[in-house]
């Protein structure tokens, strides 16, 4: 099984959102580490983004999270083969499904998964405080330090929608990914949550 890495789909890792000061600089820098390091064996240095569509529409026709995973893909040198859009809505077993064929269509290339955990985890976040947040996340970030793809499954998508937890979807296509083939386990992870949303970094890779 080729590497997966996870990263955040925040806008302030674009240029046009960063201020006088940049302060995703560290996590950006983490993001853009980690995919360096996953591509860095594979064809061409190739990865396929895996993303959600908005949740509201933004106008653009592009997704934030590819925009932000092509991004953080040419600032590591890797090229982007494929981009695997999926609903931020979508139903388990249809991520799960995707997942599965994305692993026998694309088996030697590293998918980069782009996700966010929760955007309610304070007064000023988004969608502004809800103590579930934090359990919700918990288990999120659990799922991906033990690379475990039923963990990742587990994630109830009515909660996660209502806990705006946008990178549920492409969490669950990367456990359908991983569901039934040789394990992975976490290299290296990094969770913060500036604004009240969780940002994860996550580099999985062959044990």
């Amino acid at each position: 099984m080729t590497p997966a890495v996870v990263v955040p789909s925040a806008p302030m890792l674009l240029p046009r959102y960063t201020g006088r000061i940049d302060a995703a600089a560290p996590l950006r820098e983490r993001a853009v580490a980690a995919v360096r390091a996953a591509a860095a064996g594979g064809p061409a240095a190739e990865v396929v983004l895996v993303v959600a569509t908005d949740r509201e529409n933004r106008g653009t026709g592009t997704p934030l999270g590819q925009r932000v995973g092509e991004h953080l893909a040419g600032l590591a040198g890797a090229v982007v083969a494929d981009v695997v859009t999926v609903a931020w809505d979508a139903p388990v077993e249809a991520c799960r499904a995707l997942g599965g064929e994305l692993a026998a269509a694309r088996p030697d290339t590293v998918l980069v998964v782009v996700a966010d955990g929760s955007a309610r985890r304070g007064e000023k976040a988004p969608g502004h405080l809800d103590e579930r947040a934090f359990a919700v996340d918990d288990a999120l970030v659990a799922a991906l330090r033990a690379a475990d793809p039923a963990a990742l499954l587990a994630l109830d998508p009515r909660l996660c929608a209502d806990l705006l937890v946008h990178g549920r979807a492409p969490l669950q296509v990367l456990a359908g990914a991983l569901s039934g083939r040789d394990p992975l386990s976490c290299a290296d992870l990094h969770a913060e949550d500036p604004f009240g949303v969780l940002h994860v970094v996550a580099r999985l890779t062959a044990p």
